[in-house]
Order: C-alpha cells, then structure tokens, then sequence
C-alpha cells in the first residue's frame, strides 16, 4: 500500500476534501497576505503532506491550515530578509554621497540603516524624487500609509541628528 492509498490511487475521500478546501485555502492565504501564485503553491504543498499522513489526521481542516500557515510564513520572513538586505546594500547612494565628510557619509549611512525597512524605502524613493503617490504606487501601498511612513522616519532621522549633536534641533 503506497502512502495515497491502494496502487497509489488517492481516497475519495481526499478528492473531496481537496476540491472543497483548497479554494478556501488559497483565498485566507490571499487574504493574509500571499500572493496568489505563492498562495497556490503552499496550499498544495500543505495538501501534498495531508495526503500522506490523511488516515491517520484526526482534524485535516486545521492541521492543513497550520501547515500551510508556517510554510507561508517562512516564506515571507525569507522575502523579508532578501528585501532588508537589498535595502541596506543600496542604502540610497545620493544621500550618502551628498556628504563630504567621510564621518558624516557614515553617520547618514548609520541613521538610515537604524530605520525600519518600509520607512528606509520610503525615505530612499522620496529622496529619489518620487511623489507620495508614485511611493505608494510603487511599494503597492495607501498613500496615507507612505506619508506616515515619511513622516516617522522623518522623526527618527531628526531625533538622531539632535541626539549626536546635542544642540536640540
């Protein structure tokens, strides 16, 4: 007896509950926040795995949803940290080199770096030349979400500054 079965045939059973779930599925990965290919592709690995273990899974409804769940997840803290990273290799290069001090290139440099990622790609394009609007376009994001983001870095930036020279900007 193969892992799906007799002759590696899948349970009616299964067949059923994949056609009923796996649209569920896909759109509360979508609605979480996947995209819908990447969606896809989880639902269907987490389905995969069920199918393996389906005789022996007392709850398939909410193990197939957590595992699907964690294998989201992982892949949006993988995405996460490649898109930190691309941002911190760019560090926007015309406000580091604005700076003709070597000392104060590395403190821009350092302040931006202390940012978080959304508000350190806001800042970046901002300093591009880009409107709020063409950010939000962009990033795929509410304008209003771009100007709070502009305006919290906007803060960091001007509480480091006042904090390194001590004159209270």
């Amino acid at each position: 007896m193969s892992r799906t079965g007799d002759h590696g045939a899948v349970p009616p059973e299964f067949s059923e509950f994949f056609r009923a779930e796996y649209p569920r599925l896909v759109r509360t990965l979508a609605a979480t926040g996947a995209r819908v290919e990447e969606a896809k592709d989880v639902a269907q690995e987490a389905m995969l795995e069920l199918a393996g273990i389906w005789p022996n899974c007392r709850r398939p409804y909410g193990w197939v949803r957590k595992v699907a769940w964690h294998k989201y997840l992982k892949i949006a803290e993988r995405d996460r940290k490649r898109t930190n990273g691309e941002w911190q290799a760019c560090l926007h290069p015309q406000v580091v080199q604005d700076c003709d001090d070597p000392d104060e290139r590395e403190w821009v440099r350092q302040q931006l770096v202390e940012l978080p990622p959304r508000q350190r790609a806001v800042m970046a394009l901002y300093v591009d030349g880009y409107s709020t609007d063409e950010i939000a376009e962009l990033l795929k994001t509410e304008v209003s979400t771009v100007r709070s983001h502009l305006r919290h870095a906007r803060v960091a930036l001007r509480r480091g500054l006042e904090g390194e020279r001590g004159d209270g900007l």
